[in-house]
């Protein structure tokens, strides 16, 4: 088991799991999916956050960063620490995020700090033989900060819905 060095000559499943991680930057379904095999499982837990943890598949995880994107500008995630088992052909990664939300979604009734949003996660990641892609990954959430993001996350859908319902009148008085 080795612990994650700045050197340049990290291997491939570092590689790959720093690329995973990079890019929930700008929720890229394109960059994001690319480090996972056609077969790639992502499950969260703890499973006492109910409907989140159903396992998504590639197509159901680039979906769920599509709505991800409706409300947030970006989620960038910092890994804090990365271990890597050779054994076990897997890295964990011990990681912070902010969630950035669209400023057009932020309303007045929360001040400008309540909107914003600190998550500390663990991903697992097994690799597949060339450790270049993910074939399964367990993600465990902050489940109290989630329950805040969860919050802020529907008050800003909510905002989006009322934002493109005025659009749209505006348009169709026009």
């Amino acid at each position: 088991m080795t612990l994650t060095s700045t050197s340049a000559s990290a291997s491939p499943r570092l590689e790959t799991a720093r690329t995973f991680i990079a890019g929930f930057a700008n929720l890229s379904a394109d960059a994001l999916v690319s480090t996972r095999t056609a077969d790639c499982t992502h499950l969260f837990a703890p499973a006492s956050l109910g409907a989140l943890t159903t396992p998504k598949d590639n197509a159901t995880f680039a979906a769920h960063l599509a709505g991800l994107r409706d409300v947030l500008a970006g989620f960038p995630v910092t890994a804090k620490e990365m271990i890597e088992s050779d054994i076990q052909n897997t890295v964990t990664v011990w990681a912070t995020s902010n969630a950035l939300f669209r400023d057009e979604l932020k309303d007045d009734g929360l001040p400008a700090d309540e909107w914003a949003y600190r998550g500390e996660y663990i991903f697992l990641l097994t690799m597949d033989d060339t450790g270049r892609r993910i074939r399964r990954i367990v993600e465990f959430l902050d489940s109290k900060a989630t329950d805040r993001l969860l919050l802020l996350m529907a008050r800003a859908r909510e905002n989006r819905r009322k934002l493109l319902a005025a659009n749209s009148a505006s348009l169709h008085s026009s």
